[in-house]
This record gives C-alpha cells, sequence and structure tokens, in this order.
C-alpha cells in the first residue's frame, strides 16, 4: 500500500537494475513509494509478488487507467525508452529515465518536446554523480588541491555478455556508446562544464554494434579528455584527473554498489593520501534529488538542456560509426 504524502512510481523494465537495486531505493526513500511494475512479459510477477509484495502488469496503457502513480522509473532498453517516455508524458507522468535517454537525438528531442508540452519532467539517470565519493571529489577540486584540470581520463569497460543480451541488439539501441561510453562523456562534460569544440573517435564494431573504443575529446582553453569503453574487455570503471598541482584516481566510479567502500586516491604537493570513505546508496539520492526537483519549472528546462546536449555529443560519436 502506497504512504501519504509520497511522489509514487510505477517502474517500467524488471530487468537487474531494478530488481538489484532501484526497487529497494524506492521503498527505502522516505520520499517516493512504489505502486506497480510494468514489464513485457509476466514471467517475474511471482518474484515481484514474494519478493516486493508488487504487482506485474504487461501493458502500459491498462497500468496507467488502473493504478494510481505520479512518476515512472523508466529501465527498459534505451530502444524502448521513446514509446513508454512519450505516452507517460502525455498522461502527466514525470519521467525518471535510466542512461541513456535514447537511441539517436531525433528521438531524444521528441521526448523532451513530449516532456516540455505536458509540463512534466524527464531526467536522464546518471546516479554516479549523487554519490558521495564523486562530491567529495567535487569539494576537493573546489578547494583548489590539485589546481586546474587538464586532463580527465576515464574507462568504463566490462567482459562479454551472452549474446541474447540486449546491449548487442541495434533495435533496442544497442551498443558500447550508449551503455558504457555514455558514463566517461557524461563526466568529462561535468568535470569541465562545457560541451567540447573537436571529438575525435577510434571505434571498434561487430556486425553492426560499437563494441569497444576509443573517445578524445578536446575542450576550450586547451583542456582534454580521453576516454575509453568496451563491452569484451576485463572491467574496468574508474576514472583520473591531472590537474597542474595534483592527481585525482577513483578506483570504482560510475556502477557502484550501495555496500562498496569507496577509495580516492590523491596526489598533489602535499604527497600521496588514500582516502577511504563510507558506503553509500546513490540510489536512493537521485530518487531523493528527482522527487525534491520534478515539479521546478527551473529544474525541468535545466535537465531537458543537458538530457539534449549528452544525446547531441552520443549522436556525433555514433555518426562515426556508421
Amino acid at each position: 500500500m502506497a504512504r501519504k504524502n509520497k511522489l509514487k512510481f510505477c517502474v517500467i523494465g524488471c530487468g537487474n537494475i531494478s530488481l538489484k537495486y532501484f526497487i529497494d531505493a524506492l521503498k527505502i526513500s522516505d520520499k517516493s513509494d512504489i505502486v506497480v511494475c510494468v514489464d513485457h512479459t509476466d514471467r517475474k510477477r511471482q518474484l515481484l509478488k514474494e519478493r516486493f509484495e508488487l504487482p506485474l502488469e504487461t501493458d502500459f496503457d491498462y497500468t496507467l487507467n488502473n493504478y494510481d502513480f505520479d512518476a515512472v522509473y523508466l529501465a527498459t532498453p534505451t530502444g524502448l525508452h521513446k514509446e513508454y517516455a512519450i505516452t507517460a508524458a502525455q498522461n502527466g507522468k514525470h519521467i525518471l529515465c535510466e542512461k541513456s535517454l535514447a537511441s539517436n537525438f531525433t528521438d531524444a528531442e521528441e521526448m523532451i518536446n513530449s516532456a516540455k508540452n505536458n509540463a512534466v519532467a524527464i531526467f536522464e539517470g546518471f546516479m554516479y554523480q549523487f554519490h558521495n565519493q564523486n562530491i567529495y571529489v567535487s569539494k576537493l577540486l573546489q578547494k583548489g588541491l590539485i589546481g586546474e584540470v587538464n586532463l580527465v581520463n576515464a574507462w568504463f569497460g566490462f567482459p562479454p555478455r551472452g549474446k541474447d543480451d540486449f546491449r548487442l541488439n541495434k533495435q533496442k539501441g544497442g551498443g558500447g556508446l550508449l551503455d558504457a561510453a555514455a558514463y566517461p562523456l557524461h563526466f568529462a562534460r561535468n568535470i569541465f562544464k562545457s560541451e567540447p569544440t573537436k571529438v575525435d573517435a577510434n571505434i571498434k564494431t561487430e556486425n553492426g554494434i560499437d563494441i569497444s573504443g576509443i573517445i578524445n575529446l578536446t575542450f576550450s582553453e586547451n583542456r582534454n579528455a580521453q576516454l575509453a569503453f568496451s563491452m569484451n574487455t576485463f572491467y574496468k570503471n574508474k576514472y583520473e584527473l591531472w590537474g597542474n598541482k595534483g592527481n585525482i584516481r577513483v578506483e570504482r566510479a560510475f556502477s557502484v554498489a550501495p555496500e562498496y567502500i569507496p577509495i580516492i586516491n590523491l596526489e598533489s604537493s602535499k604527497g600521496s593520501e588514500i582516502i577511504t570513505l563510507e558506503p553509500d546508496n546513490h540510489f536512493v539520492k537521485e530518487i531523493n534529488f528527482f522527487v525534491e526537483n520534478c515539479n521546478s519549472t527551473e529544474k525541468q528546462n535545466e535537465w531537458y538542456k543537458e538530457a539534449l546536449s549528452q544525446s547531441q555529443l552520443l549522436d556525433s560519436i555514433l555518426q562515426k560509426v556508421k
């Protein structure tokens, strides 16, 4: 039963991230509640009932007509985001959408325009930015401990998945750029607080799917980002910031389990330091941020602009694959 004075959610897409982290986070947060789940099949119906005491529906239109909720958490493969998001917006539901927002810039524009026309929020969920380790790094940068950051290095890659994995299906928005590279790209843009002036990429494809690659971004004032992604390598998930007075390295950067103990390596003129922080649940913190701001017109416009900028950069790199 939904609690009073909470933003009520419908979860669309009951894959790994929903079942492992996000449904629990919606229940843990004191600002949200979850009333129903939607998935394309009913094979997880019993699991959701036993583990979360939640109903599962396979038809979103039926769900809209028969359940009372305020927002959707959209966790389907990227290629399926557009239809669900537009339907949700047309029915006045706010949208918290897993990255990447859309398979291409045209779809992203359609989704954003639908949200605008219906005065609802749409937020692209890069949850890593709410983790205490990244907030701590931001404070280190503000204090000037490593000076001006001139180079961002970031890596996100993982071993091959099964041949039926949605990441290998172009129709579902598959490919390493949308799935893995999206994180380092988002991170570099936010560290430099601007858009790149030049983009170079060396992308490896297999059967029409972008599997791995190196992306070089040039920003104003001779600042650069060297980013790597992969869907067929040893797991790697970290970033490094090289400043004129020091260096910061985060060992597990973008996909972080709530129980993980964060480690930050800081090097400066004062020497080397290993900083260990408390575990943090960035899923709950992202939900709280979304709930607190989704009804703000100013925030809605900020989120629209940010999502479009991210999508436009991804699209420019995807064009290099063709």
